[in-house]
């Protein structure tokens, strides 16, 4: 039976017609590189799906000479919604990114999947199907509330480890995640989330010496109370972060958008078409 009204203030799905999946762009300035990088992301989650979706560009805090821009790319990019956000008023504390991550679950689709601007995602085999992969490995776990795949977490200061045993064949339970790329099943993640103070404006800090920010939040939803991060290393999708740390132990990245443009260029050249060991990476 569909589910109908409201929990924690969050919307539920009340009609068939509404899209299964929700894709969240998170974007603030940097149009280059999303030039490049939000195409990529979409082919890899969405070319050949027989999951319903529909993709919406959240823009954080985007100059207005930016957003100006934007519009005339839109239909090119297959994005169905754009919002601005300024941040002037009512701005989270902590990371900046974190402003955007919490306003992203006004929604009435099951499942979210929210991808930041400065990542790039490559499917090695293109008869896999990311999307629908995600919905039934949220229905055979109901205590898998999200998932995350980075391919190049040995960067992290805070290091991934398994919690536990696998979820299934491919997929582990691991103990953190990163915001690059998060598939959520709303339902069972917002409750939780708004009780822990997720959508509270003052509850995250960001400082050299303690961090809690939106990863920090949604690995504490996804490793308390029985609950598990499903981190699916055996799947066909390669997820990156176009960007490196500041020192190898830092937690922050150099936002440099230069050395983020050779990042990417590198990762283009290692999985273009017919590039050894990636015969099957997107065209």
């Amino acid at each position: 039976m569909m589910q109908t009204g409201r929990t924690n203030g969050m919307a539920q799905r009340t009609s068939p017609e509404d899209p299964t999946f929700r894709i969240s762009v998170l974007f603030h300035k940097d149009l280059a590189l999303l030039s490049e990088t939000l195409p990529r992301c979409l082919e890899a989650l969405t070319r050949h799906t027989q999951e319903s979706y529909e993709v919406v560009l959240h823009c954080d805090g985007t100059p207005p000479e930016t957003v100006a821009r934007l519009s005339d790319l839109l239909d090119r990019w297959g994005v169905d919604e754009m919002r601005v956000r300024r941040r002037g008023r009512f701005v989270a504390s902590g990371d900046a990114s974190n402003n955007g991550h919490r306003r992203l679950f006004d929604l009435r689709s099951p499942y979210l999947i929210v991808i930041e601007d400065d990542v790039v995602m490559y499917r090695t085999d293109q008869s896999f199907d990311l999307l629908a992969a995600c919905r039934r490995l949220f229905e055979r776990h109901p205590y898998v509330p999200v998932l995350s795949k980075v391919s190049d977490y040995g960067q992290w200061s805070w290091k991934l480890e398994d919690k536990g045993d696998d979820i299934e064949p491919g997929v582990r339970s691991v103990n953190r995640l990163s915001t690059h790329f998060i598939a959520y099943d709303v339902q069972r993640f917002s409750p939780v989330a708004n009780r822990f103070g997720g959508f509270d404006l003052d509850v995250f800090i960001d400082r050299p010496d303690l961090s809690y920010n939106w990863e920090d939040l949604v690995s504490h939803v996804g490793t308390t109370g029985g609950r598990h991060i499903a981190f699916p290393e055996g799947w066909p999708i390669e997820v990156f972060h176009c960007d490196r740390k500041v020192e190898s132990s830092s937690m922050y990245h150099t936002q440099d958008p230069e050395l983020k443009a050779r990042v990417l260029a590198e990762l283009e050249q290692r999985f273009r078409p017919g590039a050894h060991g990636n015969e099957g990476a997107a065209a």
